[in-house]
């Protein structure tokens, strides 16, 4: 009987994001052997003879350091400022196994070893699920006060040489105790303090497969299979602070509530370590809304473009500066230049939702401008909006080919739904046809003139030349362009006086 072991992620779907309590490399680092056995038959002598052959095999994975270039991307990022006070720290790697690649309580013996692997061939809840790496929030307070002392590069031999009051970890058999490593002897209190238990370690990494297609483009377009281990710390405001991505390899019996009074400091192997700042601590969205209503603070001007001198006498310039417009050059089609208001989605005032009901839906983005006759502009809000919407759409080659089928496929019922009316007729004259050919004709005029006018065809609205009427500003009737031309007056000058009216 086997026993399904998640050792590497499914085939993920386009657009989806699938997460693993945990990936079981197909063999976790350490000592092997490789047994085999063969036995010959029909030898001459009577004597079947076996033979059998054991070759040694070592997976040696990470253990005392990382390579950067297994390192996906960490948070919050190194060497800067930010608002990441509400953030945990967490490290995402390139290899989707790394946090469960070794054991957190390494075997002491071969067949200890493999006493293991049989448990969890059987039973999958005997699978190693608990990483054996984790990441560690210190404050600059901490360094200040002597509870984190500065990393130390050693080799093996020297980190497990016994030191008084120092509690190493139970590393079991070491293959090269002459490699080098940066460890740290931390504050064995503080250490208790900020620390996860062993029961919160498997909470604190997971893998993932990422498929980002037929997502919108926005430069995060990594696919594949990664593994994120998190801090189990909120970084502090106003203050540096530093991450410490450590081995709990052989701490597994430290990592508890149990007072150790027996030692002062307790000894880590750290893999890397960056640092970054947090801004000092920010008040809420609902406070920084509610001290703009303040007096002195400004109000809803703010968000507002400022307001020049001269336009507090223009009350249509003041009153749509208020809520959020701004005048635009406007360049039209016939090569004149005129001015036109625009707004983007976010103003300083409510908007009217019926507004919107009453023109829409828009079929193209001319159908959206607004005309006011009081100032004779245009507002080009909506107009613009459509037309971005439109192009964003557009520009998303998984969306624009969707809506393509989509398109395709109903114009494919609406053309299977003509045809089958044509052969329902087709089969009707066809029952007459030895009447009268006249019956032919009458069929066919038939089906033209009724049924195919009950078909759902798509209909699609052409753009129409709006005529301005004289009733508008800016806009001379046919008497006025007759007293224009006798009078051989200057159109320009007679507009500005009809728009000064």
């Amino acid at each position: 009987m086997s026993t399904s072991i998640t050792t590497q992620p499914d085939t993920i779907g386009a657009g989806e994001i699938r997460f693993y309590d945990y990936i079981q490399p197909p063999l976790p680092a350490g000592n092997y052997t490789l047994k085999a056995n063969q036995e010959v038959k029909g030898v001459t002598d009577g004597q079947d003879p076996s033979y059998v052959s054991n070759q040694p095999l070592l997976v040696n994975g990470p253990r005392f350091s990382i390579e950067p270039s297994t390192i996906h991307t960490l948070f919050p990022p190194a060497n800067q400022l930010g608002n990441y006070d509400n953030s945990l720290p967490h490290i995402v790697f390139n290899n989707f196994s790394l946090p469960w690649s070794r054991e957190i309580n390494p075997p002491v013996s071969e067949s200890e070893k493999s006493l293991r692997f049989e448990k969890a061939m059987a039973n999958p809840a005997e699978i190693n699920q608990i990483p054996w790496i984790g990441l560690l929030t210190v404050y600059q307070d901490d360094i200040d006060s002597g509870k984190v002392p500065n990393p130390v590069v050693m080799t093996v031999n020297q980190m497990l040489t016994p030191s008084p009051k120092v509690l190493l970890p139970s590393l079991g058999k070491v293959i090269n105790g002459s490699d080098s490593l940066t460890a740290i002897d931390f504050d064995i209190n503080y250490f208790q303090a900020i620390a996860p238990t062993i029961e919160e370690l498997p909470f604190l990494a997971h893998a993932r497969g990422v498929n980002t297609g037929g997502k919108v483009m926005l430069g995060m377009n990594d696919d594949g299979c990664f593994s994120v281990v998190i801090g189990n710390r909120l970084p502090k405001a106003g203050v540096k602070n530093y991450i410490f991505l450590v081995s709990y390899e052989g701490h597994q019996d430290h990592l508890s509530l149990n007072k150790m009074d027996d030692y002062d400091k307790i000894r880590l192997v750290t893999l890397g370590s960056w640092q970054f700042t947090c801004n000092e601590a920010r008040a809420s969205f609902k406070t920084l809304m509610a001290d703009l209503c303040l007096e002195g603070r400004g109000g809803v001007s703010l968000l507002q473009l400022p307001k020049e001198a001269q336009t507090d006498t223009n009350n249509l310039a003041k009153e749509a500066l208020e809520i959020s417009y701004v005048p635009l050059q406007n360049n039209m089609r016939e090569g004149e230049t005129s001015t036109s208001w625009y707004r983007g989605p976010l103003v300083a005032a409510p908007t009217d939702r019926k507004f919107i009901e009453c023109y829409g839906p828009y079929l193209y983005s001319d159908r959206a401008i607004h005309y006011d006759p009081e100032s004779g502009l245009f507002n080009h809000a909506y107009s613009s909006a459509w037309q971005i919407g439109r192009l964003l759409a557009l520009s998303d080659g998984t969306f624009a080919n969707g809506f393509f089928n989509w398109r395709n496929a109903y114009l494919k019922t609406i053309k299977k739904k003509s045809t089958n009316e044509v052969l329902k007729e087709k089969a009707m004259i066809i029952g007459d046809v030895e009447e009268k050919d006249a019956n032919i004709v009458s069929g066919t005029l038939s089906l033209f003139t009724n049924k195919f006018k009950k078909v759902d065809w798509p209909v699609f609205e052409t753009r129409k030349e709006k005529l301005l009427g004289d009733h508008l500003p800016g806009v001379f009737s046919e008497n006025e362009v007759k007293t224009l031309i006798e009078n051989d007056d200057d159109p320009l000058l007679e507009l500005a006086k009809k728009l000064k009216n």
